[in-house]
């Protein structure tokens, strides 16, 4: 009926302007009969007083009433469809043309002059990566130096939210220190690389977590005979026994150890290794998965995963551990100084202390476990010394031991130093470590060198080319700091904490109209990079050959197919689905025990991968709601309840017939991302549903009007609490939008699992649910899921299929949300009045090649809605 409504408004438009004559007065006489009932100065509905609203629409607080006003009255929902007298068509299109044509008039003009979006800082996030690859440190972390941005419609890319105070400038400063001291090489020969091979059955506290029945020691693929199975013998007679054992010197530093809890709370040092030098370095590590019998082990029924972290809470990555055969796994990880790491069974789902509550501790134990034979370390290890980073900064100045007696004060390094309890320490190191003189950059003739490396510098900061006299501005601070008595690195350094805090490092500035090269390839590398535009990009827009389409179509594929590009596939995706705030609510462990840090993980490593696969195989905007195929992993396989896939790693899996699975939307992050800690609330899904997906955003409640709250001991479904809501005049229309997706969804629990029920922690029924080692879980089963709805143009469902089916029927109301995200999150700016008619010819384009996710960023590129201001 929408549809049937929109295209008689169109025909009755494209007659001309006859239409249009004397709008002024039939819109006086079209509200006397149709709106000031409802909407004038006494009854005010919805805060709206169409008496008192006038038509100017240059005022920005009338021009976005007068948006609403036509919005309304275009999608028939102004006057209601309840009222008996309604307006023709005739005076409706009359009404809606006349307003369509005066905002787009005064949208237009206010986008000549003013530009679309304002000129903003970058975004801490772009300040990192911008560090990364000026410097040539991919692996450098500033992240938590720096302030959280503000945010607008979702996004932190917006102008309007990106102010700059000074205790912001202050921590740009701090990062900007932090890398450059970074990236400086302090020595004249590369740190000395330590290979070695550590046992974990060696490591302090090990003989804690044997000793309370959270591991054993194992060896040839059994209990280490050497050892007493733990339980026979616990807690402090262990521990009694290990001593004096190693003191007798029983041989258990070579031991296998096995792990049956998740976390291994009782191996904090985990390996007992910690980088004295920060750098690559390479990681072998020797894993396999067993099922514990009872002191015998057996082959374990899956593939099991571990994953190493570090103290500062990074991820390495997650291992497979074949059952009873050892897979070696490498992975090569920057380190920074003092780092320690640390081990967890990620792929184990065991109650806390479950096996120290057996009578017999883990000699009654029947259940899986993750083995470790050893981790090897070598390095640090690096491609070159000095370092890319530090020629970036100084060129082939050599460094060389400091001239004390030059009068210049001495750069300042911290002392090698290590935790007490990790190795190596400095004692370990080779005895000329212990000597090594204080080193620096050093320079005959400081200001003839630094002129050139400030100028090659400054122009990959400031992302144009550099004048001499912007080179001289910043040499004229290196000479002020060498006449203060600085050494010439230190100078150096200053003046490029200088650049790295400017406005021409820290703003975008854009000029009203057509982007220039230069602004082009910023605003180009930035959305595909989340970066600075590297020396290709800045060639091209010096050359003022960017702006073609064949070169920017080519330019798009390259930055699309470097790795650099998958900074914005994540952050995009952060902000457009919001899965940023997946750890904002912790799922409840008693009705949620399955939920761990590995499954976390799984979620937000599904969705980017479904995204990347979209965007390389330039599939369909349709499969935002309905694909064919899923990305996963074992443990998201058993969350959804596929077969056949084993181990960590993502892959494309088919999606079996007739699953309710399938596209973004029935993927785990975003379900969990939409429902809170306890359960789940169609109108909070229902809201982001229709924001994130739909492109139809929801107006917030009127004051007053109290949250639901659903409730976990299974008295009522939630869905009889919103009937109540939705008695109240003021929330039913808004409700009608958002609770049918909500509802659809309803089906999907916190953690995105299927669920035919409820489940509560106080009435009914006990699950018949057993996790591995024979645990039970304490949730109940609550009331059943209702998951059926009723679109507002009154199309009806059961559940999520249901509602695909009606998604389905408008791909283009798919592809012009997903264009729109897109082009808010590349241009910094939100989409105004002005620009949907740009926006329909972007989607009429990209019909026509079926909606390819691909194909839709490269319409977007040509744009004029991303090459203009």
């Amino acid at each position: 009926m929408i549809r049937l409504r929109r295209y008689f408004l169109l025909t009755l438009l494209l007659l001309g302007s006859s239409l249009l004559s004397g709008a002024q007065p039939a819109m006086d006489k079209f509200f006397g009969q149709h709106c000031y009932d409802c909407h004038d100065k006494e009854t005010k509905k919805g805060g709206l007083d169409l008496t008192t609203l006038k038509p100017d629409f240059t005022d920005s607080t009338s021009f976005t009433s007068w948006v609403k006003v036509h919005d309304r009255i275009e999608n028939g929902e102004m006057p209601p469809p309840k009222k008996k007298k309604r307006p023709s068509i005739e005076e409706t299109a009359q009404i809606s043309g006349w307003l369509d044509k005066e905002l787009s008039a005064a949208d237009t003009q206010r986008h000549a002059a003013e530009g679309r979006a304002v000129m903003r800082r970058i975004t801490r996030v772009e300040y990192e990566n911008a560090l990364r690859d000026l410097l040539a440190m991919p692996d450098l972390h500033v992240l938590d130096l720096l302030p959280a941005d503000g945010q607008r419609g979702g996004y932190d890319k917006l102008g309007e939210a990106l102010d700059l105070s000074h205790v912001q400038l202050a921590k740009y400063l701090e990062a900007a220190a932090y890398a450059l001291n970074a990236a400086t090489a302090t020595r004249p020969t590369a740190p000395p690389v330590i290979k070695t091979r550590i046992y974990p059955a060696s490591q302090p506290n090990m003989c804690k977590a044997v000793g309370t029945g959270n591991a054993v020691l194992l060896k040839n693929f059994s209990a280490d005979p050497l050892w007493p199975v733990p339980g026979k013998l616990m807690g402090q007679d262990y521990i009694k026994s290990f001593s004096e054992a190693e003191k007798a010197g029983v041989p258990a530093s070579r031991s296998a150890a096995g792990f049956f809890h998740p976390n291994v709370v009782y191996l904090q040092t985990a390996y007992g290794f910690s980088p004295v030098y920060a750098g690559r370095y390479r990681l072998r590590l020797s894993l396999w998965s067993f099922l514990w019998n009872a002191g015998v082990v057996e082959p374990s029924p899956k593939t099991e995963v571990a994953m190493l972290y570090l103290s500062s809470g990074r991820t390495l990555g997650y291992f497979d551990a074949p059952s009873l055969k050892p897979l070696v796994s490498e992975s090569t990880p920057w380190l920074e100084k003092g780092d320690a790491m640390y081990f967890n069974c990620a792929s184990l789902l065991l109650h806390e202390q479950q096996v120290r509550m057996l009578p017999n501790g883990a000699a009654g134990y029947v259940g899986p476990g993750i083995a470790t034979d050893w981790l090897e370390v070598e390095g640090p290890i690096f491609d070159q010394w000095p370092p890319e980073s530090h020629h970036r900064l100084f060129g082939n100045l050599p460094v060389k031991p400091f001239d004390a007696t030059s009068g210049a004060r001495a750069p300042q390094r911290p002392p090698i130093t290590q935790n007490a309890h990790d190795w190596p320490k400095p004692s370990d190191l080779p005895a000329s470590e212990a000597s090594l003189p204080l080193c620096t950059v050093a320079s005959a003739r400081p200001l003839e060198d630094a002129t050139p490396l400030l100028r090659s510098f400054l122009g990959r900061a400031f992302r144009r080319s550099v004048s001499d006299d912007d080179v001289q501005r910043y040499v004229r601070l290196v000479q002020s700091r060498l006449e203060a008595k600085d050494c010439f690195e230190d100078a150096m350094c200053y003046a490029y904490k200088a650049a790295l805090t400017s406005t021409s490092f820290l703003f975008r500035v854009e000029s009203p109209g057509k982007l220039d090269d230069t602004a082009l390839a910023s605003r180009l590398s930035f959305w595909l990079w989340n970066s600075t535009p590297d020396d290709e990009l800045l060639a091209l827009a010096r050359d003022g050959k960017l702006h073609l389409p064949e070169v920017m179509r080519s330019q798009v594929e390259r930055l699309l197919k470097d790795a650099r590009s998958e900074r914005f596939i994540n952050d995009f995706l952060d902000q457009w689905l919001k899965l940023r705030d997946i750890d904002s609510t912790d799922p409840d462990n008693q009705l949620y025990p399955e939920f761990n840090i590995y499954l976390r993980d799984s979620m937000l490593a599904e969705t980017r991968a479904f995204f990347r696969e979209l965007v390389t195989k330039d599939l369909s905007t349709t499969n935002v709601v309905a694909s064919d195929f899923a990305m996963m992993n074992e443990r998201l396989a058993d969350l959804y309840g596929f077969e056949g896939v084993t181990g960590s790693k993502i892959h494309a899996t088919l999606r079996p017939p007739d699953c309710e699975r399938g596209g973004l939307i029935t993927q785990a992050s975003v379900l969990k991302v939409s429902a809170n800690g306890t359960n789940t609330s169609p109108v909070i899904r229902g809201l982001w549903f229709n924001e994130r997906i739909l492109g139809n955003p929801v107006p917030p409640p009127p004051a007053g009007i109290p949250a639901i709250d659903p409730d976990t001991h299974g008295v009522t479904t939630v869905r009889e609490q919103l009937e109540k809501h939705r008695a109240d005049p003021s929330c039913a229309s808004c409700h009608s939008k958002m609770d049918p997706a909500g509802f659809a969804l309803e089906n999907f629990d916190v953690i995105g699992r299927w669920r035919t029920r409820y489940r509560s922690r106080g009435a009914g029924e006990p699950t018949k649910v057993v996790f591995p080692g024979g645990w039970k879980p304490t949730y109940k089963l609550g009331p059943a899921v209702d998951s059926a709805g009723k679109l507002p143009d009154g199309r009806a469902f059961n559940d999520i299929m249901g509602l695909r089916k009606h998604l389905l029927a408008d791909p283009d109301q798919i592809a012009r949300n997903l264009a729109q995200q897109l082009l808010t999150y590349a241009s910094g700016a939100e989409l105004t009045y002005a620009d949907r008619r740009e926006i329909a010819q972007l989607v009429a384009e990209s019909k026509q090649h079926q909606h390819g996710v691909r194909s839709l960023i490269h319409i977007i590129a040509q744009s004029d809605l991303f090459q203009r201001k």
